[in-house]
């Protein structure tokens, strides 16, 4: 059946059809996926936008919305506080820790890492997120401490997430030789583009501008082995990749 007997005899899909255009149109400025997708949105109507729709748009749906994920993280705060009251064991403190830091309480959930860090001083995520909470404070001494100490315990953690942090706190703090030495050290052995990014932001800073590209140049070598979700958790670093290559070229 053509697509538009489909809408005649379905009239409610005359007023739903350019309203899935623009839901989709909005869809792509927000995410960027590849050029031509706008151009399927637009020249092939509501045929194009339901195919952007299934190619782009469904694999997202497993990730909740903000505000939906806000709703939900803050009525488990507020039944586990009287928890920890009642029953302070290591693993409530440590999820009450986290959903604090999340909802931007960084001293409180500081205060509660800690206690849990008194049992198990090694734990890679108890220090990762006392770090982060140190860095949302501005606490760039402490945050390196503490990172430091994961890099010793976990380097890998979180795909190398941990050690990337404590790169990028370095040059926060000014210690940009220590950073250096630190990038050198994570590219040599992951391929995580945040590393490499950053790494070539702060090579491109000590005037080593031919490395700085070369960095970038590696990101975007990338693009076209990937599988196409990774494709789409990637597309940020390409974008910013490509964007230094255009400003420093």
């Amino acid at each position: 059946m053509p697509w538009t007997s489909f809408l005649y005899h379905y009239p409610i899909l005359w007023y739903l059809s350019p309203l899935l255009q623009v839901l989709m149109i909005i869809h792509y400025f927000r995410r960027r996926p590849e050029s031509w997708w706008f151009y399927v949105i637009i020249f092939l109507g509501p045929l194009g936008a339901l195919a952007y729709f299934v190619m782009e748009v469904l694999p997202d749906l497993h990730y909740k919305p903000p505000a939906i994920a806000r709703f939900e993280r803050r009525r488990r705060r507020r039944w586990l506080e009287p928890v920890v009251e009642e029953s302070p064991t290591p693993a409530n403190q440590q999820e009450l820790a986290e959903l604090l830091a999340a909802d931007g309480d960084h001293q409180r959930a500081i205060d509660l890492f800690t206690r849990v860090l008194a049992r198990d001083p090694a734990a890679p995520d108890l220090l990762f997120g006392r770090a982060k909470s140190y860095l949302a404070l501005g606490d760039t001494g402490r945050a390196i401490a503490d990172l430091e100490r994961l890099v010793c315990v976990q380097p890998n953690f979180h795909f190398y997430e941990g050690y990337v942090t404590l790169a990028e706190t370095y040059v926060r703090a000014g210690r940009e030789e220590v950073a250096r030495a630190a990038y050198q050290e994570i590219v040599s052995r992951t391929t995580v583009s945040r590393a490499y990014f950053g790494y070539g932001e702060l090579l491109n800073r000590l005037g080593e501008r031919e490395e700085a590209r070369r960095m970038m140049r590696q990101i975007l070598a990338k693009r076209p082995s990937l599988p196409r979700y990774l494709k789409r958790q990637e597309r940020p670093w390409f974008r910013k990749a490509e964007g230094f290559l255009k400003v420093n070229s």
